[in-house]
């Protein structure tokens, strides 16, 4: 299991005068995905991220079955698959008086549309696993990452 803890080595800030094709603003899910994405594609990324990994944010802690492709996508599915997470497999709708009702996402409707369910954990978890991987996606294909 990964140590979430743990600070991300992003390698040597750029020099000055160093030139990109692309520069991303941000290394949350959107960004880190873009910057992933764009280094796959051949651009010589930068990626700047203001905050300092570990970091944590307030969020839902759930990734949805349409990002899960991304997710494979970009290599980070597998990291999930072998942490602490949840399947989602329903969805429950509440009201202000406390009545629920709960709907369940048959496996075998979403799976025949070659769809996954979703999957909870942590945000911290998530962000880390994505924002190392694309740095480690941008540093292969020659870019750059800077934290704070």
């Amino acid at each position: 299991m990964e140590q979430w803890d743990r600070p991300i080595d992003t390698g040597e800030v750029p020099s000055d005068g160093s030139r990109f094709d692309v520069i991303v603003v941000g290394g949350g899910p959107g960004g880190s995905a873009a910057a992933a994405y764009n280094a796959m594609s051949g651009c010589r990324v930068l990626l700047l991220e203001k905050g300092v990994w570990p970091r944590d944010k307030p969020c839902g802690d759930a990734v949805g079955g349409k990002s899960l492709s991304h997710v494979e996508e970009l290599g980070v599915l597998p990291m999930i698959e072998a942490t602490p997470h949840y399947v989602v497999d329903s969805i429950v709708f509440g009201s202000a008086n406390g009545s629920e009702v709960r709907v369940m996402l048959p496996k075998e409707t979403y799976e025949a549309k070659g769809l996954l369910s979703g999957y909870a954990l942590p945000r911290i978890q998530f962000d880390y696993m994505l924002f190392k991987r694309a740095t480690e996606i941008v540093l292969e294909a020659g870019g750059a990452v800077i934290q704070g």
